[in-house]
């Protein structure tokens, strides 16, 4: 299991999938803002690039000096992900259940876009951010944050939002506000959303999913559909024989090859019934 399941999962539970713990939704997990607390980061500005964050700038300066810097760079990144990142990769079926988990639900305007892209999302329509739980309630929290509106929905009209973002392929990210409090799904992609820019450029922030997907050779059949949703380098279009092929060390089980598959070739098996990929997070 990942590091999360280890310290938030029960093994009763749905395999132990720290996510779909009812535990992780509670109410009084949410950190309310104490007497004369300062923002900082994206708290205190959201409309400057995530990207840009201090993650980011510590990454680029270690690049630049060299392989000593950048191991223990990556090293620092592994132990502040453990302590304080909750981000990870969410497949849709698993993320219709944590909708089925969690109250109120509302839709929202995405910062990375706005801040990366300059993409304003104006309406409930555009949204691709969803805010849940007793969060969605704090709004004093992130004024800046809520100035475009939230639109609340109910968990139907929730799980229809998420399949609408899975069709324009974007990847579900469970994102924490105080690990282990679950309180929102990024719906982005690649390279507007800045936790995957953070882990595909540098290495550091989201964890995959609990899956990983695999291709049925004798269903597939060749139409390359698949290869143009992958976001993270793992599906290639094998020409030599004219299938689609998945590598699984690369593979981040985002899911979004297995419902766009007109086939049913691609299915997505647990992560820990791979031995070798059991470490691969």
């Amino acid at each position: 299991m990942c590091d999360l399941c280890e310290l938030y999962g029960e093994p009763e539970v749905e395999s132990g999938i720290w996510y779909l713990n009812p535990k992780n939704y509670a109410r009084q997990m949410y950190r309310r803002r104490a007497t004369g607390y300062a923002p900082s980061g994206t708290e205190a500005n959201v409309e400057a690039q995530q990207f840009a964050g201090t993650g980011a700038r510590e990454a680029l300066r270690a690049m630049e000096e060299g392989p000593e810097a950048w191991a223990a760079f990556q090293k620092q990144a592994a132990e502040r992900r453990a302590r304080s990142d909750g981000s990870q990769v969410v497949p849709i079926r698993d993320a219709e259940k944590i909708i089925d988990l969690c109250s109120p639900i509302g839709l929202m305007h995405c910062v990375c876009r706005k801040g990366d892209r300059g993409v304003e999302e104006r309406s409930p329509e555009e949204y691709t951010c969803m805010g849940m739980g007793v969060g969605m309630l704090k709004w004093e929290r992130w004024p800046e944050r809520y100035k475009g509106g939230v639109y609340f929905v109910n968990p139907d009209e929730a799980k229809e939002w998420l399949w609408k973002c899975d069709k324009l392929g974007y990847v579900h990210a469970l994102m924490t506000f105080g690990v282990p409090y679950i309180g929102g799904f990024c719906q982005c992609e690649y390279p507007a959303c800045g936790i995957i820019r953070s882990r595909l450029d540098f290495g550091y922030g989201l964890r995959k999913s609990h899956y990983v997907a695999l291709v049925d050779y004798d269903k597939c059949n060749g139409c390359g559909v698949c290869a143009q949703r992958c976001q993270f380098g793992a599906l290639k279009f094998e020409v030599t024989i004219d299938k689609a092929n998945i590598d699984p060390f690369q593979c981040f089980g985002c899911g979004l090859c297995e419902t766009a598959c007109p086939t049913g070739a691609i299915y997505l098996k647990s992560r820990m019934s791979i031995p070798a990929l059991r470490g691969v997070w």
